[in-house]
């Protein structure tokens, strides 16, 4: 499984509202002839059936398996990849909390199938919460397929934690700019961990409230593999300023 954190500030821009078009034809004014209409109850969500919680664990189970290398291909310890990546003032369309997170969630979303098309997937429950008298946390979204937990979003005033399972250790790999990902279903698909969160962290990064990224995988085999995404310091050279680039401190546990 995958646990991701993302320390800051508590204040965040809440997501973007699009206003939704209505039709600009009115219905007729009620009256004792023509009264209003009684306002229709929302259609009830079927239950999962045990056919499509055993379909959807199968697949995630084969996406696992899909995903799996020697992880005693990585060095034990800990070792510092280069990203290529700048660490800026994000640009207007990266500004704020929302933006960065939103990609860092899309791909806990298309990884575990949560949303196919924009809906929960029929196979799993939703259940949020948020806990009274309990300091510091705001809610908890958790994501199931019967008994079998799937994913958890948990929100604090400073802190944001991403639990996902059936997801194993990504190669250092993943860190190079445009490497190509089977798990996508092409070059303008979603699915995969490509150059997305990467700028997302950068963006993140940039900006003085958000204090640290870590990512920690931990496999059945009691495996531990941490990624944390830190700014390291440039100093300027030539005409090229003092900067800061993203870096990925990965740490290996050893056997």
């Amino acid at each position: 499984k995958r646990s991701a954190a993302a320390r800051a500030a508590p204040s965040s821009p809440p997501p973007s509202r699009k206003a939704r078009k209505t039709d600009a034809r009115k219905d007729p004014a009620p009256n004792a002839e023509n009264p209003p209409a009684a306002p229709a109850a929302a259609a009830a969500r079927p239950a999962p059936s045990a056919s499509q919680r055993a379909s959807y664990l199968q697949a995630r189970e084969a996406k696992l398996k899909a995903c799996r290398f020697n992880l005693s291909a990585l060095p034990a310890g800990k070792r510092v990849h280069d990203t290529s990546r700048t660490i800026k003032k994000p640009t207007p369309a990266w500004a704020g909390f929302w933006p960065p997170l939103r990609e860092l969630m899309q791909n806990t979303i298309d990884h575990l199938d949560l949303a196919p098309r924009g809906r929960l997937n029929p196979a799993l429950s939703l259940r949020v919460e948020r806990p009274a008298g309990q300091r510091g946390t705001l809610a908890s979204i958790a994501f199931r397929c019967g008994d079998e937990p799937v994913c958890a979003i948990e929100v604090e005033e400073d802190e944001l934690r991403i639990l996902q399972h059936y997801t194993f250790p990504l190669h250092p790999r993943a860190l190079e700019t445009g490497v190509p990902d089977a798990g996508k279903g092409g070059d303008a698909t979603a699915g995969g961990f490509g150059d997305g969160f990467k700028t997302a962290a950068a963006a993140l990064l940039g900006q003085p409230a958000c204090r640290s990224i870590s990512w920690t995988f931990e496999t059945a085999e009691g495996r531990t593999v941490r990624w944390d995404f830190v700014g390291a310091e440039r100093a300027a050279v030539g005409n090229f300023r003092a900067s800061r680039v993203l870096e990925v401190a990965v740490h290996v546990a050893a056997d």
